[in-house]
């Protein structure tokens, strides 16, 4: 781990130094910890097309729960048997997070919450004005049913977070009025701060924190969404303004452009912010690709952190350098994920990229040898305008004669 006075660099990260000076940092209100809220399971499967069944829930909540993701939204069980049996077999799992279920401002969705033995409940309504337009509430409607509901959830013994849809496009005196009344006139544990469609600026979020925070005492939760391509930006923003729990959802998936992405969220706010969270970094790589195979919706190849490609190089100066020192090269370590390092032969490739994947599949060549392989990778690639697959280097590397001598 880095010491204290080079928090920016360990054998695993390098990343700017000038995150850390006081004239960045004094601006900040970061909380002593910050608390993951998974929504994979339940805004997550709102990704069109998605579906995931019982078994396929319980196995991406206990790879969660390895991970240390501290809460998990198991799913809304009033949608449907299997999602109620879903929650209720992951409450049961003995799991190290907490299992909460999602409600509306309704009591029949809190029963059946309820009846999956969830330890606590996302409650939301409607609190943006295009959205109140669309419910056709008034904001007195919303601020009953919130305190009525949170009132009966409180009564059975839940963990209550009330959450503020559309927050980011509420009448900013209704919303500061609501969120103080339902703070002193209800038991609510948390509030959400809501940007359901993506449609704030990270300065617009730090400033909805610290007005919020300046009514109510209660911690404060950041629900974005990835519209404008903000929602990481938007996430570590709230943090930097002191809130306490963020929610993500693993490979960014969720309806229109998707929830904020986990794996960034959580390495911006360790490397980049400083903050020691209790996560278990090197299983990330893993739990992407199970959410990947059982969403069936595929993770860009270059996507940040845990995109298969994310790094992977080509250009043969590129690769030269890197060789020498990986961390001159990239900010941390692929490793520190659970990730690794690709090289990709085509037509912007060198020999140093030759001799690396060379040394990938236990070949040793001459410089002649090599020399010709790269002609022909580069010839290849150029034909088909793209890069060398495996199979395809294999079937120039027998002409050559030449053959693996050790497994890669």
């Amino acid at each position: 781990m880095p010491s204290a006075q080079q928090p920016w660099k360990s054998e695993n990260w390098w990343v700017s130094p000038l995150n850390f000076e006081e004239e960045v940092r004094r601006y900040h209100s970061l909380p002593e910890k910050v608390q993951f809220h998974d929504v994979t399971l339940r805004d997550g499967e709102q990704t069109p097309g998605v579906v995931f069944r019982k078994e396929e829930k319980v196995a991406i909540a206990k790879m969660l729960d390895e991970v240390g993701i501290h809460r998990i939204e198991a799913g809304m069980p009033v949608v449907s048997k299997e999602d109620a049996d879903a929650v209720k077999a992951i409450a049961r799992e003995g799991l190290k997070a907490k299992v909460m279920g999602f409600s509306r401002l309704v009591r029949e969705d809190l029963d059946a919450v309820l009846q999956c033995d969830g330890s606590g409940v996302i409650c939301e309504g409607p609190v943006g004005e295009p959205k109140l337009k669309q419910f056709d509430w008034t904001e007195a409607d919303v601020l009953s049913k919130a305190i009525d509901t949170i009132d009966y959830a409180k009564s059975h013994g839940l963990y209550t977070v009330f959450f503020g849809v559309d927050t980011t496009r509420a009448n900013p005196k209704f919303l500061l009025d609501f969120i103080e009344r339902i703070s002193s006139h209800t038991k609510v544990d948390a509030i959400a701060l809501v940007d359901t469609f993506g449609c704030s600026t990270p300065d617009a979020i730090k400033l909805l924190v610290q007005q919020v925070a300046g009514v109510t005492k209660l911690p404060l939760e950041i629900h974005c969404h990835n519209d404008f391509g903000l929602g990481t930006a938007c996430t570590v923003a709230a943090v930097s303004a002191g809130a306490q729990v963020v929610h993500t959802s693993v490979n960014g998936i969720g309806e229109r452009t998707g929830n904020v992405s986990f794996e960034e969220v959580a390495i911006s706010l360790q490397l980049l912010y400083g903050l020691k969270l209790d996560l278990n970094f090197d299983k990330f790589f893993q739990l992407s690709k199970l959410v990947e195979k059982l969403s069936g919706f595929s993770v860009p190849a270059n996507k940040p952190v845990i995109g298969e490609r994310a790094f992977t190089r080509e250009a043969g100066i590129a690769v030269a350098g890197w060789m020498k020192y990986y961390l001159g090269s990239e900010a941390f370590l692929p490793e520190f994920v659970g990730n690794k390092h690709g090289v990709l032969l085509g037509k912007k490739s060198g020999r140093h990229s030759v001799e690396w994947k060379l040394n990938e599949l236990g070949i040793s060549a001459t410089n002649d040898q090599i020399q010709e392989i790269l002609r022909q990778v580069k010839e290849l690639s150029e034909t088909k305008k793209s890069a060398v697959t495996d199979e395809e280097l294999s079937r120039i590397l027998t002409s050559l004669g030449l053959h693996e001598t050790s497994s890669s």
